[in-house]
């Protein structure tokens, strides 16, 4: 848009401006002409406003009045026109005062000048302006596509971007990890958008955020064609943002960086595929750790410790498989049925990338294990998947391993029936609460007197004595292991039924 300074510079035009001189720099979007006293409602913003002054107040009230309308209906200028057959020959001093005052820009238009010359050159400046615009953004974007066709990626796509606009540009991942960037102050970005891409990161393709404050326009953008693949953030000062051709330059940015995610991705496919062979075979039972270590190698991978998950995928098992293995680079995936199953070394973060690209399927992880044992870490994450499915959130197969939860799955009804089966002798004896205590006590310490009885600060003969009267009311032996476990399990089920009556 032309400014009030290079109309004013026009030779043709003639124009001089007389007050407002520091806001010389506003944009005219339009030219306008009205004799109303009060044409505020009769404009839509951004104009010059030409007038011969007829219907002008006299006095500096009525002058401060009538700019004061104008600026706050929009308008960027006044214009006077002068001539000898015109109410003024020169800009009235009272006028000029005020306009000074207030910061309204005030233009006197000579006499040999018509406005509809100061109206037609408003409009070509805007053309020429717009024309400008349309030209950077067709160089931009032959800039953007000559780089999405070289070898530089990402990288060489947000270069490109960085040298026609100036602006920032980082793209991350899934989990938040910078895969390209372009800026030297790009790096503490992710960071400060941290919550910004949290409170839309479950928008999947559809998000998209802008935040304006301190002068400058943060923008964040979706990437991908089908689905997520990462996040483009991009920083840069408003005035710099605010076009149609820049807005449209930001909407190609995002076409060809989503094509560069996409195009990684069908580079990937024979890598999986390679990948998903290597898990194949260490899942059919355990190998010697030199020959995992060199079907890991073949794939680029070291041969350090394993963990497995399997997790539920029953709509899309191909392209969340394709997700991981492009988000955690050192993961083994392959697709089994309506489930995907993955491998990562032990210093991935498993638990948090299932978090961040899992969240609301069943999942259940393995223990970590040499790579030559990967089928027992897969068989773990297998177990642990039911659970997952019905509790609704990930589970490790060592929180499955428990007899809490075995416990946990049995009714309370049917455990208090066990228990009370097998500890109603102990429950009705005159000294209960002693004997089912020394029970519990002496199966904690493994059997071991001394150490029972110093938990139940009394004497070793007092231990054996009660332990005695446990075996002689029950009919189980202590040395016996099948009869030990059957005490034991009856002490756990009764504790379990009290607490899911609670």
């Amino acid at each position: 848009m032309p400014t009030v300074r290079e109309l004013v510079a026009d030779p043709h035009l003639g124009l001089v401006l007389v007050a407002g001189a520091r806001h010389a720099d506003r944009d005219i979007e339009a030219a306008a002409v009205s004799e109303l006293r009060r044409p505020g409602p009769w404009l839509q913003g951004g104009e010059l406003l030409l007038t011969i002054g007829l219907l002008l107040p006299d006095t500096a009230q009525g002058c401060r009045s009538y700019l004061t309308e104008l600026a706050a209906a929009g308008v960027r200028a006044v214009g006077i026109g002068l001539g000898a057959d015109l109410p003024h020959q020169g800009a009235p001093a009272t006028l000029v005062t005020v306009a000074e005052e207030i910061g309204m820009p005030l233009l006197t238009v000579p006499d040999p000048v018509p406005f509809i010359a100061v109206t037609k050159a408003v409009f070509a400046a805007r053309a020429r302006a717009e024309r400008r615009e349309v030209e950077w953004a067709l160089r931009t974007q032959r800039a953007l596509t000559a780089a999405a066709v070289s070898p530089g990626g990402l990288s060489g796509i947000l270069g490109a971007h960085r040298d026609a606009t100036g602006r920032t540009g980082v793209v991350v991942d899934l989990l938040g990890r910078v895969l390209a960037a372009a800026g030297p102050d790009a790096e503490p970005l992710p960071a400060r958008w941290e919550d910004l891409l949290a409170s839309v990161r479950d928008l999947g393709l559809t998000a998209a955020a802008v935040d304006i404050r301190d002068g400058r326009r943060r923008e964040l953008h979706a990437l991908g064609a089908r689905r997520l693949r990462g996040w483009l953030l991009v920083d840069g000062p408003v005035d710099q943002l605010e076009s149609h051709s820049a807005q449209q330059v930001s909407g190609d940015l995002v076409s060809l960086l989503s094509l560069e995610l996409e195009r990684r991705l069908g580079t990937n496919t024979a890598h999986r595929r390679a990948r998903a062979q290597v898990l194949d075979r260490l899942a059919r039972g355990t190998v010697d750790d030199a020959v995992a270590a060199r079907l890991l190698a073949g794939v680029g991978l070291s041969d350090a410790d394993l963990r497995c998950a399997v997790v539920d995928a029953p709509t899309d098992a191909e392209d969340f498989a394709a997700d991981l293995l492009t988000t955690l680079p050192d993961a083994i995936v392959r697709v089994t049925g309506d489930v995907v199953e993955v491998a990562v070394p032990l210093d991935t973060d498993l638990d948090a990338a299932l978090g961040r690209l899992a969240a609301g399927r069943a999942a259940g992880i393995g223990i970590a294990v040499r790579p030559g044992a990967l089928t027992v870490s897969l068989r773990q994450a297998k177990s642990a998947l039911p659970v997952s499915r019905t509790q609704g959130r990930h589970v490790h197969a060592d929180a499955v391993a428990s007899s809490r939860v075995l416990l946990d799955s049995v009714g309370g009804h049917d455990l208090r029936v066990f228990a009370d089966a097998v500890l109603a002798p102990l429950d009705a004896a005159d000294r209960a609460t002693e004997l089912t205590r020394a029970l519990s006590g002496f199966l904690e310490h493994n059997g071991q007197w001394a150490a029972t009885a110093g938990a139940l600060r009394v004497h070793r003969h007092t231990v054996r004595h009660r332990i005695d009267t446990v075996e002689r009311l029950t009919g189980r032996r202590l040395d016996d292991a099948q009869d030990r476990f059957e005490l034991w399990l009856a002490l756990r089920a009764r504790e379990a039924a009290r607490m899911s009556a609670e």
